[in-house]
């Protein structure tokens, strides 16, 4: 694939965590997905990095397509590290220090990512509740 200067920077720049943020359709995946190629190629599990996205399918997404990368590239080995990648979403991210370090935080070990639509009711409730008082 014939890369851009910006994504083949994306790509290969190394010392820095990166983000790549573009419109929809631009190759965000293609672009995440050959860096995470090229890191696993010099030696990096692809348990070790972290790769966010924005949804639930982005995340769903980037590791299928991460898993047939590998599988291209021959290096099934990493197959038995992807499982257990942390491929995920940048809320269910923050969800995850949020509980480990919940003491810390003086928050209950039960936090959890509230649903949007419980979140509008919830929203309604208080303002309604607000409006009466």
């Amino acid at each position: 694939m014939a890369w851009t200067p910006e994504q083949q920077q994306a790509i290969d720049l190394e010392g820095k965590n990166i983000i790549v943020s573009a419109g929809a359709g631009s190759g965000k995946t293609a672009v995440l997905t050959a860096r995470t190629l090229r890191k696993l190629q010099s030696g990096i599990h692809v348990n070790e990095l972290l790769i966010l996205t924005f949804t639930n399918a982005a995340a769903a997404e980037m590791k299928e397509r991460i898993r047939k990368a590998i599988k291209k590239a021959n290096l099934k080995e990493q197959l038995d590290y992807l499982d257990s990648a942390y491929i995920t979403t940048f809320d269910s991210f923050a969800l995850s220090g949020v509980k480990k370090y919940h003491t810390l935080l003086n928050l209950s070990p039960n936090i959890s990512i509230m649903d949007s639509s419980i979140e509008i009711l919830k929203t309604n409730e208080i303002i309604d509740e607000i409006f009466e008082n």
